[in-house]
């Protein structure tokens, strides 16, 4: 019995498909490594930086670990060391992070304190294995 007069049809070799399956190979290679790259970059992000952007990671974080639904991050700038961020939440709370020159880092939303304390230690926090 020939393979078209059992119902199944011979495979289809031509053109298109060998192209196709050369091609895709060098696709998934290629999102692999940018997708690998991405990850190490924002591995190495808050390792070092201005004081602005490490008071921004951390608030970040504190607003991650306690689950905060955030529809604006917080925005940073620094005035002669300080740092203040504003942010709101999906309810349209205000989420406020703020760390003066030499003291601690405080995280609000609303007027509920998050996190009051050095910005250092949630950094160290951030960066250990779970």
């Amino acid at each position: 019995m020939s393979p078209t007069s059992s119902g199944l049809r011979p495979p289809v070799r031509g053109k298109w498909c060998q192209s196709t399956t050369f091609h895709a190979r060098p696709l998934v290679v290629l999102v692999a490594l940018v997708t690998a790259g991405c990850s190490q970059v924002a591995a190495v992000a808050p390792v070092g930086g201005t004081r602005e952007a490490l008071v921004r990671f951390a608030g970040n974080d504190v607003l991650v670990v306690q689950g905060v639904s955030i529809l604006a991050a917080p925005v940073c700038t620094s005035d002669a060391g300080a740092v203040t961020c504003a942010g709101t939440t999906t309810d349209g709370t205000a989420i406020t992070v703020s760390a003066p020159p030499d003291g601690p880092m405080t995280v609000r939303v609303g007027d509920r304190v998050l996190y009051d304390g050095p910005v250092q230690t949630v950094i160290d926090e951030a960066g250990r294995p779970s």
